[in-house]
């Protein structure tokens, strides 16, 4: 038996459960293996009641569509049915062990009850959070210092956290303190990003106000937020300012030489914004590494420009290629776009009546806009062809200007075939000046 109990797990757990308040010769107790006893039986009951009513609210959850409120509901209840189901357990277990018999023979069951409670309320409420990876974090260690300050151990790891500190500046900074910064500032950020998210909304809303405008203006809030959450977090905690001065000059120059297409993306956005040169909506056509690129700008971000082109792909465009290169905004002023088609005639063609039946070729494409109308000039005599060229308005350039010329040369073409007009092709004449004499012989002769 002293061999047994010298092994160094059953060490770790006397010495555990005597920092808990137990005396060696309660670990062995009546009491405290009913207790086991029913604590592990409550976890075997709570997994097969989950298994019995999964695949029912699973079910549920199939049937539903259209109904997010309540399939947020059914699920944030399907993953927390097996702590809901332990919980309930263990209190009633607690609570018939305390009428039965004294407080200090129910203190197990009590304690791991709080914990499986503390659990089911943290993981309920961490799951507002929709990134899961940050809800998980949050989780855990919300139920760590839960966990902690049940067993009656969180004084002590305070003080142990506080008593490990350095001093900067002459301020002492303590990793509870930095912990608790790196808390409030994870809290604060969340809640400016919601603020920031029901501001956008309201915004957005307001049709008041234009597109690039709403944009600044939310960029302008969310970065404000952002900057007073984590001031508001490091002075909660109680960090002097002065303190940070000492880093000061080298965070300055490694944000500066690390960050700077970051920063002047940013500006660029901010600048871009201001002088409403480019705003969500706009049809624009821009010069890239990869090419020319053409579509809608569908969103100013804080670094780059989202422009939708026409095969349905989104180009994710630095700010500040809008500052540095040409760019050809067809919506800046207005949504009016003239598109010029060459069209050759031959010679002998009736070319005011070549000229009548291009009009009314643009004219009976439906997007062409009859104001301004269609016109159709000579451009000049060719070397095979008599050049015209038809000229044509549009006033919805986002749905396409090139289907619009397919669909107005398709006119012409047709309309020249039923009037006999000839679109000819290049025709050269060769003149010889000089020639040598040739041998013609014919395949009977013989030589």
């Amino acid at each position: 038996m002293s061999e047994f109990s010298d092994q160094p797990v059953v060490v770790a757990i006397t010495e555990f459960m005597t920092s808990l308040g137990f005396s060696p010769s309660e670990l062995l107790s009546k009491w405290t293996l009913i207790q086991l006893g029913m604590i592990v039986t409550a976890y075997f009951v709570s997994m097969l009641l989950q298994k019995r009513i999964d695949e029912p609210i699973k079910a549920r959850l199939r049937r539903l569509e259209g109904q997010r409120a309540l399939l947020r509901i059914l699920i944030v209840l399907q993953k927390s049915v097996f702590w809901l189901f332990l919980s309930i357990q263990l209190w009633v277990g607690f609570a018939i062990l305390r009428a039965s018999t004294w407080p200090s023979n129910s203190y197990i069951i009590r304690m791991a009850a709080e914990l499986a409670t503390a659990w089911l309320i943290i993981s309920v409420m961490s799951r507002l959070i929709r990134n899961r990876a940050i809800s998980r974090v949050v989780a855990t260690i919300a139920w760590s210092i839960a966990a902690l300050y049940i067993l009656g151990f969180l004084p002590d790891t305070l003080d142990a956290l506080d008593g490990a500190a350095f001093t900067v500046g002459g301020s002492r900074i303590s990793v509870l303190a930095i912990l608790k910064s790196s808390s409030l500032f994870v809290v604060f950020v969340w809640v400016a990003l919601v603020l920031s998210q029901i501001f956008g909304n309201l915004i957005t809303r307001n049709d008041d106000i234009s597109p690039s405008v709403q944009v600044l203006l939310q960029k302008i809030i969310r970065f404000g937020l952002l900057v007073i959450a984590a001031l508001f977090s490091l002075n909660v905690v109680g960090i002097d300012f002065t303190a940070l001065a000492v880093f000061s000059g080298a965070v300055g120059i490694g944000i500066g030489l690390g960050l700077q297409k970051i920063v002047s993306n940013f500006l660029s956005g901010i600048i871009l914004l201001l002088d409403k040169s480019i705003k969500p909506g706009d049809v624009i056509e821009i010069d890239t590494v990869s090419g020319s690129t053409y579509g809608w700008v569908q969103h100013l971000g804080a670094r780059y420009t989202a422009v939708r082109t026409r095969d349905g792909t989104e180009t994710l465009i630095p700010n500040e290629t809008f500052i540095d290169s040409p760019v050809t905004n067809w919506t800046h002023s207005n949504t009016l776009v003239r598109r010029k088609l060459p069209v050759g005639v031959s010679y002998d063609t009736d070319v005011d009546k070549a000229i009548e039946l291009c009009i009314e070729a643009a004219k009976s494409v439906d997007r062409v806009i009859s104001a301004p109308n269609p016109v159709c000039l000579v451009k000049g005599f060719g070397d095979s062809s008599v050049d015209l060229e038809l000229r044509f308005w549009l006033q919805d350039p986002e749905g396409g200007v090139a289907n619009v010329s397919s669909q107005v040369y398709l006119e012409i073409w047709r309309r020249f075939k039923q009037n006999n007009i000839e679109i000819p092709f290049p025709q050269r004449d060769l003149n010889i000046r000089s020639s040598i004499p040739l041998e013609v012989r014919s395949p009977t002769s013989k030589t």
